[in-house]
């Protein structure tokens, strides 16, 4: 009797190992792609579910990293390889795009070699936005680069008080090529002191746009806002040599202009010792319209009369008029 339950044990554990051999991770192999077009293609692929229902899915994308799936497919359970296929559509055109079969059952997933195929018909159009040029108080020119890919592209700015736009400019022809080529136009009509956003648009026929980065400029007022100019230099008192003195201020826009507006120019920073100037620097205001002018005595200005007078003048430009920061005293020796 326990001959028999042991050999029955035995024969359960070997229909138990059969079992698991036979029901296991799917095997997959990735096929070709046919029907290619200027937006979609045919992918195609074996999938073997190896004894259990399977769930497969095509990725795709520009690289191998992908980034997108067709919907899923399900293959019933069975030891055979079956034939799948799926179609994309929405592609670009003239694009070289990676793809593999993936395929998913209760024992795991398997994953298809990588494949690539291209579109047909030229890549699309590039649209870089550039900086604005000539910006007066009701015109301004913009300016960008397009590259065509080699087939003739038009080209046009969007441009309005926000990122909806609502204004766009005639379109030019840009000629095909392969080197990227430089465009620019001139916008009238505009009110003084507004900001504006803009962009670069490019297309070719029958294609969906392309659009460059949103970039924004603002028209010269009729009337220059005044700014006030802050300064402080350090150190109050040097006491040797050689007597380093740095001043730091900041010019401050009017809230009615956007950050960044207005942040040019020069600033004067002079040193006095009574009414003769004794050391002057000229600081440039910098994008956060801060500015920083270090000044250095190497002898003592007067052995009798050492306390100077730093006064600091901003030259103004086209948004903000001139404008100066309390003097202030410092002493060296």
């Amino acid at each position: 009797m326990r001959k028999i339950v042991l050999v029955s044990l035995a024969v359960s554990l070997l229909l138990l190992a059969a079992a698991a051999w036979a029901a296991s991770t799917p095997t997959v192999v990735t096929g070709s792609a046919t029907s290619i077009t200027n937006s979609g293609a045919q992918l195609h692929a074996s999938v073997n579910p190896e004894g259990t229902s399977t769930q497969w899915v095509f990725e795709y994308g520009p690289t191998v990293a992908y980034g997108s799936l067709t919907a899923t497919g399900n293959v019933a359970s069975g030891t055979k390889a079956v034939s799948v296929s799926k179609t994309l559509a929405g592609l670009d055109p003239g694009t070289l795009y990676h793809y593999r079969i993936e395929a998913t059952s209760k024992f795991g997933t398997a994953f298809g070699s990588d494949q690539t195929f291209t579109t047909s018909g030229h890549p699309l159009p590039a649209a870089i936005t550039g900086v604005p040029s000539a910006i007066g108080k009701t015109t301004v020119t913009l300016t960008g680069t397009v590259v065509t890919e080699d087939e003739t592209t038009s080209a046009y700015f969007e441009y309005g008080p926000t990122t909806a736009y609502g204004l766009q400019t005639f379109a030019t022809s840009v000629t095909a090529g392969t080197t990227p080529t430089g465009v620019s136009l001139t916008i009238p009509d505009l009110s003084p002191g507004t900001t504006v956003h803009y962009r670069l648009v490019a297309d070719h026929a029958g294609t969906a746009p392309e659009y460059g980065s949103d970039e924004t400029f603002t028209t010269i007022p009729y009337v220059r806002f005044r700014p006030r100019v802050s300064a402080h230099t350090t150190p109050g008192h040097a006491r040797r040599k050689p007597y380093l003195f740095t001043t730091v201020g900041k010019v401050a826009r009017p809230g009615s202009l956007p950050a960044g507006v207005g942040c040019t120019g020069a600033v004067g920073v002079r040193f006095f010792l009574g009414n003769r100037s004794v050391a002057f620097r000229r600081a440039s205001v910098q994008a956060n319209c801060t500015f920083s002018a270090p000044v250095r005595f190497r002898r003592l200005v007067d052995h009798t009369k050492t306390q100077l007078r730093v006064e600091v003048h901003f030259d103004g430009n086209s948004y903000l008029r001139a404008a100066g920061a309390k003097a202030q005293r410092v002493r060296l020796g």
